[in-house]
């Protein structure tokens, strides 16, 4: 079975010094892994661009972004030697049987829509490591925010709407949600340490529950 990392961008733009223990830390499972990464502090640069160009073009210097730091990831795993960049190239990449190490596809697309994607086509598990250790019912900096055990589809879309600009997909966003619904999909969400990397599904996060 293979597993779908979603790694947030900050966790590779800021532990550069550390990659390695990132690295080790998706290597550590006996399942072949796919990890998709996102901009994380190239994320500057997208909002640069948004001060000339469109929201397209935005996306367009995201994927770059992402793509980025995902090659620099590769660089510290024994992965197969490519970024793919269509999902006619995840399903080549992952025949192989080697680890994926990606970052986004299409405009309009954030990387967890795509890590959602690569799981739907290799029908595996999903795992989102971000900056925050689950899903809560308002900001989490909130007096009195609660996070969740688990989360209806309705309800997680809910909490994200309205998180669809280029570089501002911090938790989840909708099409991501859409994906994970039409198949299926198992999902969880976490705090992206190595250690829950290593052990998702001991992780203290939040499972989605498919209706």
């Amino acid at each position: 079975m293979t597993k779908v990392f979603a790694i947030s961008g900050s966790l590779v733009t800021e532990n550069l010094e550390n990659l390695g223990e990132l690295a080790q830390a998706l290597e550590s499972h006996e399942e072949q892994v796919i990890a998709v990464t996102g901009a994380g502090g190239l994320k500057e640069y997208i909002h640069a661009a948004g001060n000339f160009g469109n929201q397209g073009e935005q996306d367009l210097v995201g994927i770059t972004g992402t793509r980025l730091n995902a090659k620099t990831l590769m660089t510290a795993m024994d992965a197969y030697p490519k970024v793919p960049e269509t999902a006619y190239e995840i399903r080549e990449a992952a025949s192989t049987g080697k680890n994926v190490v990606m970052g986004g596809l299409t405009p309009g697309h954030s990387t967890d829509a795509v890590a959602a994607i690569a799981a739907e086509l290799l029908e595996a598990d999903l795992y989102i490591a971000t900056r925050i250790d689950g899903v809560y019912d308002r900001d989490p900096d909130e007096e009195g925010a609660e996070k969740f055990e688990e989360i209806g589809l309705d309800e997680l879309r809910k909490v994200i709407s309205g998180n669809n600009e280029a570089g501002g997909h911090e938790l989840i966003d909708g099409t991501a949600v859409d994906i994970i619904e039409r198949s299926s999909i198992e999902t969880k969400l976490f705090l992206g340490t190595n250690e829950n990397i290593e052990n998702p599904g001991e992780a203290d996060g939040t499972t989605v529950v498919l209706d």
